[in-house]
């Protein structure tokens, strides 16, 4: 057991030192929280989960890996952030079958919710000064609102043979910021390869042709930028997973994630990894059909810690 926490600790050292020069920030883009990523088992390891995806969050990552499931299997996870952000998650998927019990693929539904509650609504008066309150001590607050993202959206998977998967989300955005609201549809494609037992190859393009029109006078559109992963996950036995991804949003620099999961007996997993040379940790512990994930993320708005629960059926 020494030698095992002693390895992910060198491991986890290594990563954490891995060249940030590359990186570049994704905050201020139109739909920034669809990069951030849903599940803590896949956000412990970095977000480097392109080629493994193989539980229900494969959705989000590469829609191909829910070709994998043999079973019914539910998620969610909850994220209290920095700055007052909450950011939610929950999907569900569906193995397909005919009458006969052959499989016809799997399909799933996913929502997330990512924003800002309780936010006060302040104004100016004709000269640019704050209207106060009747005793003029304070700020005067009308009302509170919020600054909530959603993406709502469908997927179907379907494996060609043993060693190829794909997958398709068809998707809805919608974002409401005080009485204002900007809605578009959009797509992700992802596809998956078994080159052997243990090695796999993963490809995911997401959000495409999503451009959030606003009700405005204006009818401003805000582009979501598409994003390319390329993966490569290997199974070096039963309990050691390696992975890396290559993630490229459109416009921006070119980014590198990896990671590893180990199962130390099993019905309990430790993770490391690097998600662009910020330092990730996670665990999960089985039970039953169940089971329990945490994260943490050394982000530069601050540390990060998201739980989530996944349950077959």
């Amino acid at each position: 057991m020494k030698k095992v926490f002693k390895t992910l600790f060198l491991v986890a050292m290594t990563f954490g030192a891995i060249n940030t020069g590359f990186a570049a920030e994704s905050a201020g883009q139109a739909g920034a929280y669809l990069k951030m990523g849903v599940g803590a088992r896949a956000l412990g390891m970095g977000s480097a989960f392109t080629a493994v995806a193989d539980d229900s969050t494969a959705s989000f990552w590469n829609p191909a890996g829910l070709a994998k499931l043999n079973r019914d299997q539910g998620s969610f996870m909850h994220a209290n952030l920095t700055l007052d952000r909450e950011y939610n998650f929950f999907n569900y998927a569906h193995v397909l079958k005919d009458k006969n019990g052959k499989r016809k693929g799997v399909a799933a539904i996913s929502h997330i919710r990512f924003g800002v509650d309780g936010i006060p609504e302040t104004r100016v008066d004709n000269a640019g000064n704050p209207v106060m309150t009747d005793d003029g001590k304070y700020v005067k607050i009308f009302s509170y609102f919020e600054d909530s993202e959603k993406n709502t959206y469908a997927s179907y998977a379907k494996s060609f043979g043993d060693k190829f998967h794909a997958g398709v989300n068809v998707k809805y955005l919608k974002q409401e910021l005080f009485d204002k609201r900007a809605d578009s549809w959009g797509m992700d494609f992802g596809l998956m390869y078994d080159y052997n037992k243990k090695t796999t190859l993963g490809l995911s393009v997401r959000d495409l042709g999503e451009k959030l029109e606003w009700d405005t006078d204006s009818k401003a559109k805000d582009k979501v930028p598409v994003t390319t992963t390329f993966g490569l996950a290997h199974r070096c036995n039963d309990k050691l997973t390696v992975a890396a991804d290559f993630n490229k949003v459109e416009d921006m620099d070119l980014k590198v994630f990896a990671g590893a999961e180990y199962w130390i007996q099993d019905f309990a997993a430790l993770r490391v990894g690097s998600h662009d040379g910020d330092l990730t940790l996670g665990a999960s512990f089985k039970r039953d059909a169940w089971r329990f994930d945490y994260s943490f993320a050394d982000e530069e708005l601050g540390d990060a810690h998201r739980i989530s629960a996944s349950k077959a059926f």
